[in-house]
């Protein structure tokens, strides 16, 4: 990671799924381990009745702007690389992704072909999580697990209609303008 210039890890589990499973990075020398839950536990659960994986995304960004704002407030105020990433790197993930991507300047098509390559990526663990999955829940996880550039374009085009899009919804969510130039910065 070193060679790469990575200084920083931001964890985006819960805290219980980092009681669960500890990060190794949290004790790790020469990087800066940075825990910041997109989701806590106690909506993990309201997202699971949702009635889509999209209506998922929407939840989570509707009731956790705060989350999103100490995210992008920890990668602006970052010198060198930032790794993110969740449990499974493809929803929470997913969604800071894709509004870095926005933020860089990428057009909405390009950042939903970004999102769909996940499933060609993730396809090994994908058989691995469905083999493991109850018989009868097969069929609903493996439209849980998919993703489908349609989704992410449909929360591009929420923030979009709520708020102008990301940087009008950081900036909602009480994220300082000088700091999402910042991020936005560091794309370029």
């Amino acid at each position: 990671m070193a060679a790469y210039g990575v200084r920083t890890v931001l964890d985006l589990r819960s805290k219980g799924e980092t009681f669960k499973t500890p990060s190794p990075f949290a004790d790790a020398d020469g990087v800066r381990y940075v825990h910041r839950e997109l989701i806590d536990d106690a909506n993990m659960t309201n997202i699971g009745d949702s009635q889509s994986m999209l209506d998922r995304y929407l939840f989570i960004i509707n009731k956790r702007p705060h989350a999103f704002r100490d995210i992008f407030e920890v990668i602006a105020q970052t010198d060198g690389t930032v790794i993110f990433h969740c449990f499974a790197g493809k929803d929470r993930t997913g969604l800071i992704a894709a509004m870095l991507l926005s933020l860089a300047g990428v057009a909405p098509e390009h950042i939903a072909a970004d999102y769909g390559e996940t499933d060609l990526q993730l396809a090994p663990q994908y058989e691995t999580w469905i083999a493991e999955a109850p018989t009868d829940k097969r069929e609903a996880f493996i439209d849980e697990l998919r993703c489908p550039p349609q989704r992410i374009l449909g929360v591009l085009d929420h923030l979009q209609q709520g708020w102008g899009g990301v940087e009008g919804y950081l900036e909602a969510a009480g994220m300082a303008s000088a700091d999402i130039d910042r991020v936005s910065a560091k794309l370029s």
